[in-house]
């Protein structure tokens, strides 16, 4: 079926794509005024928190679909994904105090490949509205509550199986992906109780650039000069340098308690680390080998936190372990 509103044709059955420069500054809003109102929503939307945010076109696009979908005696649900990266930074300990990250779109190719994933999941029936770059929204016909859960966690999984290593051109930035989905008639009671439960977010994922082959081969010709090899244990005697395509950082006199506390001092002697900085969920740790991919999954199991790891001065890194926390 098809229909017509204000001379838009609109089909049943459709992907609307909106084209957004890459790289831009995301300043992306809620999908809902309830999230900006505190008080408005029945269950307090000023502490609903984290939100999945949507650009001003993306929530146009979907408002104006919406609109025409009601009222409605059937069910429906809308699944909103964001995808936004943090700049780079040279971290130092000024900048861990001062500097706040910033967020940008990612480029266009990496929400295709996004999309590949999700649409594995999706019925043909499903509509979607997709921002180059910044995110989609996908409305799913007769899908009530239930329904609607069960079609973002097979999204979620599904997204989960994209690995940084997997995307074509590698990723060079911390990428976030949220999810959120929203029902109607429940819990969403109108359209923009429907829009502001899409916009809680349900899911996030983080991918952080691959440390791969090419990083590997920077680290063994950075370490030529040393007499180390490629084949060392993380455990044998290592001299100071710099790896290739790790941000490195001059390690602060003393560590606040706060941080110590993240990291038990006998994990960070074993692993060679300090934890040098936080950022909400993202734990800053200087290594003595930061491209220790098992150091950092044990790292991140114990901390529950994402893992960002700097390169710095092995004597500097031994003098701190030196001092028991």
């Amino acid at each position: 079926m098809e229909s017509h509103k204000n001379g838009l044709f609109i089909p049943e059955s459709y992907t609307i794509y909106i084209t957004s420069p890459a790289g831009e500054r995301c300043d992306c809003q809620p999908l809902s005024a309830l999230h900006r109102a505190p008080g408005s929503d029945p269950e307090n939307a000023s502490e609903i928190a984290p939100v999945t945010p949507a650009t001003q076109e993306l929530q146009r696009y979907v408002r104006s679909r919406l609109a025409a979908l009601f009222p409605r005696a059937t069910p429906l649900s809308v699944l909103l994904i964001h995808i936004s990266q943090l700049d780079h930074v040279h971290i130092t300990p000024k900048t861990l105090v001062l500097h706040k990250r910033h967020r940008y779109h990612a480029p266009g190719g990496f929400l295709e490949q996004v999309l590949i994933n999700v649409r594995r999941v999706m019925r043909n029936t499903d509509q979607v509205i997709l921002h180059e770059g910044t995110g989609a929204a996908i409305i799913l016909p007769d899908v009530d509550q239930e329904g609607a859960f069960n079609v973002v966690e097979r999204v979620f999984h599904s997204i989960n199986l994209l690995q940084p290593e997997t995307v074509i051109p590698p990723l060079k930035r911390e990428t976030d992906i949220t999810i959120g989905i929203g029902s109607y008639p429940r819990p969403g009671k109108s359209l923009e109780e429907l829009l502001f439960h899409a916009g809680c977010v349900t899911h996030n994922l983080t991918l952080r650039p691959a440390v791969n082959a090419q990083l590997r081969m920077g680290k063994a010709s950075a370490e030529i000069g040393t007499g180390q090899t490629l084949d060392d244990e993380p455990g044998s005697p290592a001299k100071s340098r710099h790896t290739s395509g790790i941000p490195y950082m001059q390690l602060p006199a003393r560590l606040p308690q706060s941080l110590k506390r993240l990291v038990p001092y006998r994990m960070a002697c074993e692993l060679r680390c300090a934890p040098v900085g936080r950022d909400h969920n993202r734990l800053t740790v200087a290594m003595a080998y930061p491209t220790d991919m098992e150091a950092i999954s044990r790292l991140q199991s114990a901390t529950s936190m994402v893992i960002f790891p700097v390169a710095c001065e092995i004597s500097e890194l031994d003098a701190m372990l030196a001092k028991e926390w």
